[in-house]
């Protein structure tokens, strides 16, 4: 006893998958940290058995700090043909990786082109963790594609959770 809770100002837990939009593919886009509440998701079956595909986005700096190597490859393990990884690194070149930022992947199509499956407001649902410039970036080029920030009363196609 006596330990410390420390509470988010909105602890409404909206950032989790039952809070999600129905739609075949699941896009969970994360910059550093912003993966481990993907991890979270991705280990419960309720994901599985709400989407077809799940696309998991890692973006870092540098490759070394692409963390839980084990931990995704046992998931695509598990999940054969309906998991697919996608780690990316902005300041150096890494094999396998795609270079640069998440917004820049996405207007110039190599992320749909490295998963194999187009991202539109018809198929897709994004989840976005992480950098904040990444999230408020990618929010305003998914409007372009008639992409709306989710809300309870008004299901859109993009759920958000900034992570510092």
């Amino acid at each position: 006893g006596g330990d410390a809770v420390w509470l988010a100002p909105r602890a409404n837990g909206f950032f989790s998958i039952g809070e999600v939009a129905v739609a075949d593919v699941l896009w969970c886009l994360s910059t550093g940290t912003g993966i481990g509440p993907f991890l979270s998701i991705l280990r419960t079956a309720e994901a599985w058995s709400r989407f077809s595909r799940i696309v998991l986005v890692h973006a870092v700096r540098h490759a070394g700090e692409l963390s839980f190597q084990e931990e995704i490859a046992g998931i695509g393990r598990a999940h054969p043909g309906a998991f697919t990884y996608v780690p990316m690194v902005s300041r150096e070149a890494h094999p396998g990786a795609l270079a640069g930022r998440i917004p820049a992947a996405i207007a110039d199509g190599r992320l749909e082109a490295r998963a194999g499956i187009a991202l539109s407001p018809e198929n897709s649902h994004v989840m976005l963790c992480g950098n904040p410039a990444m999230v408020d970036d990618v929010q305003t080029l998914l409007l372009t594609r008639g992409m709306r920030r989710h809300r309870r009363r008004e299901p859109g196609h993009v759920t958000v959770e900034t992570y510092w």
